[in-house]
């Protein structure tokens, strides 16, 4: 049939009919054979016609052969040519080819035009080459396309995508009319460098004055409600969407399942997902790691085995939110069964996250011996946080032997991350070696080397408030602190004992005591029953580090005596807190 087909174009009528069988031309073969019939015809160097012939190979994403065309075979090829190849270049990924054409086509002597800006600029952009943004940036101005606002926009993504956020924000400034397309470049480069706040109050901005943001924007909206933690902005956003209007296509439509799982209403991140009429293989996958994150692991895997079932292939990101509710619960032989159906049954080969699952499962479960030997075996080189994993488990079990193999692997590996050296050091202290402690210390403080300050932020009214240990700068403090201490009471009345070994300083009992029970989720949780009333207000607090053990039971006791129920969202999973007990039964 093919040959059938071809036939029609053995004997050329001229010009024409090559463009026109080039504008039907409906595969790279037949391109292929059109192009070997031009080349035998007296049409072979029509420039004309050899442009068609390399635009069409651009057609089907083969830039090279187009670039060879121009470089070699044209002999004064058009600026569209030059353009379209730097596109398409830049459109399959080669950003590197595309702005070496772009050089090479201005030391040849041709004038770029704002479409080759529109073209190359990506390109930066994509290589986060801000010298290769900054040079274009110089021949925008040279030939007179700096006010152009498709130029400016690309302009603006390449500086915000390169963190050069303060020129990306002087350029849109500047601008005299602001779209939709130009806050999208700067909010994306605003959630690259998460900047979650900044891009909160640049959609305020576009709300103010008129801006309507389209499901681009809402992705990176409701991406910076999930990471702050911002259920209620959150709520919000979504809202805007159903208003204006916006399609929920399957990004937004997954973002919006992370953004409510994330902060801690996984019921809602299940309504998004039952109402969407079309669900992809990212729809699928957010849910499962919603719930994965959560710990509600058997929930997780049915809908991995509905999603397969459906006719699904389940991605590399699919079996991280499996693998970790199994590890949140401790199910190590399950987690090894998927682990090794990942790879034999749907051949997703393990990456440094699947890897990193099963340490923290196995470490976990206190199978630290088989932790180290996973991944001393390892498909891929371990990294940092993988060794991590290992050390931490080490902690929790006092495995003090293994952390001493384990903490040079990691600080080979991430030398300057002042966490590791943290962790190693209460090690240390849980060990009573406290010389080591003494010197672990000093070198941290040689390598100017800084802990990250542990936080806990909760949202009331609309409004992230964010607490350290011993915080004393909210207008509330005085009434936090007095209803920790009433809290402390209580708990002593019914036999509570604090868990002094959780504080890694050498210093007396009551001393320890004291530094433990003004953690800053607890003052989190504090200003919020005090600030809200007891009629369903579930309190979602999120913190950048693992919960303490003696927090956890602080906690508990607190959802039991305020009849209130916590959603704690630490470093490692969710904790719902209930009636004075934990979703984690405990094992976290």
């Amino acid at each position: 049939m093919a040959s059938h087909h071809f036939s029609t174009i053995t004997t050329p009528k001229g010009l024409h009919f090559y463009i026109s069988k080039l504008q039907k031309c409906i595969s790279i073969n037949h391109l292929h054979q059109l192009h070997a019939q031009i080349l035998k015809t007296h049409l072979s160097q029509n420039i004309f016609l050899l442009t068609r012939l390399a635009h069409t190979y651009l057609k089907f994403n083969h830039p090279s052969i187009a670039h060879k065309f121009i470089l070699t075979i044209i002999k004064t090829p058009p600026l569209f040519l030059w353009n379209e190849t730097i596109k398409c270049y830049s459109h399959n990924s080669f950003h590197k080819q595309s702005i070496d054409l772009y050089y090479n086509m201005i030391r040849i002597g041709y004038k770029p035009n704002a479409f080759t800006f529109t073209f190359v600029l990506p390109a930066c952009a994509g290589l986060k080459s801000v010298s290769d943004g900054k040079r274009v940036h110089r021949d925008v101005v040279l030939f007179g396309c700096e006010c152009n606002e498709f130029v400016v926009t690309a302009l603006i993504d390449v500086y915000a995508k390169c963190g050069e956020l303060g020129f990306a924000r002087q350029l849109f400034d500047e601008m005299p009319v602001k779209k939709t397309a130009s806050c999208n470049a700067l909010m994306t480069g605003l959630v690259l460098n998460e900047d979650f706040d900044g891009v909160l109050c640049l959609f305020n901005e576009m709300n103010k004055v008129g801006i309507r943001g389209d499901s681009m924007t809402m992705v990176s909206v409701v991406q910076s409600c999930a990471s702050l933690g911002a259920l209620q902005q959150g709520r919000w956003a979504h809202d805007y969407v159903i208003r204006n209007q916006i399609g929920i296509n399957v990004y937004l439509g997954a973002g919006l399942i992370n953004m409510y799982a994330r902060c801690g209403s996984i019921e809602e991140a299940r309504q998004v997902f039952d109402k969407m009429p079309q669900k992809d293989v990212v729809t699928w996958t957010a849910i499962i790691c919603g719930y994965g994150m959560h710990g509600f692991a058997h929930l997780s895997e049915s809908l991995f085995i509905q999603m397969v079932s459906d006719g699904l292939k389940p991605d590399a990101v699919t079996f991280v939110g499996v693998l970790a509710g199994f590890s949140h619960n401790g199910m190590v032989e399950k987690g090894w069964c998927y682990f090794n159906k990942m790879r034999d049954e749907f051949g997703v080969k393990p990456a440094l996250e699947h890897y990193s699952c099963m340490v923290d499962m196995l470490g976990r479960a206190g199978q630290l011996k088989q932790a180290e030997e996973l991944i001393r075996n390892m498909y891929v080189k371990p990294d940092s946080k993988i060794w991590g994993g290992l050390l931490n488990a080490c902690k929790i079990h006092k495995d003090f032997e293994l952390a001493e193999r384990v903490v040079p692997e990691i600080l080979k590996l991430d030398p300057t991350n002042a966490g590791w050296h943290v962790l190693m050091s209460n090690i240390y202290a849980t060990s009573g070696k406290w010389d080591k402690v003494v010197t672990m210390r000093r070198n941290m403080k040689e390598k100017k080397l800084e802990k990250s300050p542990g936080w806990s932020s909760i949202e009331v009214a609309g409004r992230i408030h964010t607490f350290l240990v011993f915080d004393q700068s909210h207008k509330m403090s005085k009434e936090i602190y007095k209803y920790l201490k009433d809290v402390k009471e209580k708990m002593r009345g019914e036999g509570y004992v604090p868990e002094l070994g959780v504080v890694f300083e050498k210093v007396d009992e009551e001393t320890k005591e004291e530094m433990l029970f003004y953690h800053s989720e607890r003052l989190a949780i504090a200003f919020g029953v005090l600030s809200t009333t007891s009629n369903g207000d579930v309190l979602r607090v999120m913190k950048n580090l693992r919960v303490c053990v003696d927090c956890h039971n602080v906690i508990k006791f607190i959802s039991r005596i305020a009849c209130r129920e916590i959603i704690v969202r630490d470093a490692k999973r969710f904790h719902h807190f209930k009636d004075g007990v934990c979703s984690c039964g405990d094992y976290w």
